[in-house]
């Protein structure tokens, strides 16, 4: 991302609607699949390190997160992150079969990084019957100019996209799931009003930015609904798509 999406993104994670709610599914699927005190998670491209901070928290699980932006680190230590290095996630500093999980969340759609090679090396690096946790965005055609130059991304991802890439490694794919399908109409109208109104030649800035205090409270009670409904099934549509797969023996 770009050095001021950082503070952006520090300034508003810890309450924006959209982030408190994917990391509450992302702690949903830790937890659903047993992982707890006693593990070891990866965090793949941390960012400032909310999440990691939240799984330590959380879980009660020992953390370890990296990540490539020398601009992520300035933030580590007001979030405590003690347990965080800058590494690329295409060329993990880690022993294989180290981790009992590892979670990658909105990275394998960033510039300079190659999906399958990071793929592998989150294979590589989780033990037998260990866990991936991964979240892309969902859609080319969501793709918005702005927001994508300013977090330095340029892929989105269809399921059978992201499935074929899963196919790739020796996993078991337990979980292939949408998410927010409930925000996918606002987040289109957004963004094809992006693509009409906004000058290409302007500075590229994400959309992520303050919401009013009533409209954050009413999408935090629609994530809680969707968190309920995906303890009983995938969601066919929504702007994210979450993977989940098991580390074949």
């Amino acid at each position: 991302m770009e050095r001021e999406e950082y503070a952006v993104l520090y300034e508003h994670e810890a309450g924006h609607w959209w982030f408190t709610g994917l990391r509450a599914l992302m702690l949903d699927c830790l937890r659903a699949m047993g992982i707890g005190r006693s593990s070891l998670v990866l965090d793949a491209g941390c960012g400032t390190g909310m999440l990691l901070q939240e799984m330590h928290a959380q879980l009660g699980s020992r953390v370890i997160g990296f990540d490539d932006s020398r601009h992520a680190t300035e933030f580590w230590p007001r979030r405590g992150a003690r347990t965080a290095c800058r590494a690329s996630v295409n060329e993990m500093p880690f022993r294989a079969g180290v981790f009992d999980a590892a979670v990658c969340v909105d990275v394998l759609e960033c510039n300079g990084v190659d999906p399958e090679r990071a793929y592998r090396e989150l294979c590589r690096v989780v033990r037998p019957g260990g866990i991936i946790a991964l979240v892309v965005p969902a859609y080319r055609w969501l793709y918005s100019d702005a927001h994508h130059r300013a977090v330095h991304a340029t892929r989105r991802y269809t399921r059978p996209e992201l499935r074929s890439l899963l196919s790739g490694g020796p996993v078991t794919i337990m979980r292939l799931t949408h998410l927010f399908p409930g925000f996918l109409p606002a987040i289109a109208a957004r963004r094809f009003w992006e693509q009409l109104a906004t000058d290409p030649s302007s500075r590229p800035r994400s959309e992520i930015g303050p919401v009013p205090p009533w409209l954050n409270r009413v999408c935090a009670r629609l994530i809680g609904m969707e968190r309920r409904l995906l303890r009983f099934a995938d969601l066919p549509f929504g702007s994210s798509i979450l993977a989940v797969v098991q580390k074949q023996a």
